[in-house]
């Protein structure tokens, strides 16, 4: 293929957040693409899921956070002291485990009263509102919120100031983009952080800043690698999930049939909820997490440079006919679902469990108590915020 003739990466469809016809004829072409990105650069693009499990477990790769010269990462966040994302090897195992018990799956166990408890309040919350409502305000955004604000041992009050902040850090800007107000809003988070850090000496608690605290005094992690986790760890705690809720209500809304499946059936709510983290992933809109060979590597039977741009449609893999049946089918009962929403190997989603826990206890209970919960516009007016990493809503307007 020519450099002239190189396709442009196609874009997940923004009206109804899925896979565009593009993209879908492409990904038919085979499981690994040359292409060219909006940024203007080319790179490889890999939809199939088994080529993306090897390039997210293979160590020849570079993570999103550790880019050659030659590019510069998508969000200032990538490539921060303490961002997961932005270490490899021992370095980032190291890190990880300074965080991983604050997000067990027993610590996570243990936080689903608080959970269900938060979930109804706020169900109750939107109920008093003249309708049409905002959700985003009401419900999708403030549930993950309090519920890592908890976990972490920071005040729910100030989510108005770090979640600006956040959505500043997470604003997705390509090479040639403008990074200085993401900078300060990132080092102004850190200083956040820093100050409840310093709370914590004086008080104590079972949160995660209280563990970071810990490391730093015997010696697993630097003050600063504690400070970059515990802002990044707020970050990615809440913006995905919000996020989250948002495109599964969709997908409900879109599906009717299967939104009547789960009413008529609670239990299915498990399956519904990787249902949902299949076809419509933390961040659709956008397009997969980007990978840098170290090395020349070859997936599939291709060759791909060493410092390579090299995109893994976590997105594109849900729909390889060869790891799931219909892909293409919204089906809240299947029974394998492999998906890989959480990507793969050593970058795991650390915060899994978690974002599982809210989605059940959101999607376990939300009809229920709003039967008649429906979209107060067409799906193609929502407007995605695109400029998010994360992706999301603006606003999402529903009628009860």
């Amino acid at each position: 293929m020519s450099e002239q003739s190189l396709p442009t990466l196609p874009m997940w469809r923004v009206d109804h957040i899925e896979p565009s016809p593009e993209m879908l004829a492409l990904r038919a072409n085979g499981p690994i693409h040359r292409v060219r990105f909006p940024s203007g650069h080319e790179g490889w693009w890999v939809t199939g899921y088994d080529e993306a499990k090897a390039a997210l477990s293979d160590a020849a790769f570079r993570p999103a956070g550790m880019p050659p010269a030659a590019f510069t990462p998508d969000s200032v966040i990538l490539g921060s002291q303490g961002w997961l994302v932005s270490h490899e090897g021992g370095e980032h195992a190291r890190l990880r485990t300074i965080v991983a018990p604050a997000f067990s799956d027993g610590r996570v166990k243990l936080l689903g009263q608080q959970v269900e408890a938060i979930a109804a309040r706020l169900f109750e919350t939107l109920a008093a509102q003249s309708q049409p409502a905002d959700l985003r305000r009401h419900l999708s955004f403030p549930l993950p919120t309090m519920v890592i604000s908890a976990l972490m041992g920071v005040l729910y009050e100030d989510h108005a100031f770090f979640a600006e902040l956040s959505n500043e850090v997470m604003t997705h800007q390509h090479e040639s983009g403008p990074r200085s107000a993401s900078r300060e809003a990132w080092e102004e988070l850190r200083l956040y952080m820093r100050g409840k850090m310093r709370d914590k000496r004086q008080a104590p608690g079972d949160n995660l800043l209280t563990d970071l605290l810990a490391a730093v005094d015997q010696g697993k992690a630097t003050e600063e690698e504690a400070v970059g986790l515990a802002a990044g760890m707020l970050v990615a705690g809440h913006e995905s999930t919000v996020a989250q809720i948002e495109f599964g209500l969709l997908a409900m809304f879109r599906h009717p049939q299967q939104r009547k499946r789960l009413v008529g059936d609670p239990s299915l709510v498990d399956k519904a909820v990787e249902e949902i983290l299949r076809m419509y992933p933390p961040g659709a809109g956008w397009d997969g997490i980007m990978r840098y060979p170290k090395t020349d590597v070859t997936i599939a039977g291709i060759n791909i440079p060493a410092e390579s741009k090299v995109l893994v449609g976590l997105p594109a893999t849900s729909f390889d006919a060869r790891h799931f049946d219909a892909p293409e089918t919204f089906d809240i009962g299947r029974d394998e679902n492999p998906h890989l929403a959480f990507s793969y190997g050593p970058h795991h989603c650390i915060g899994a469990a978690l974002a599982r826990l809210e989605l059940k206890v959101v999607f376990g209970s939300i009809f229920q108590r709003f039967p008649a919960l429906r979209l107060a516009v067409a799906p193609e007016e929502l407007k995605l915020r695109k400029d998010i990493i994360t992706g999301g809503f603006e606003a999402f307007p529903v009628l009860w």
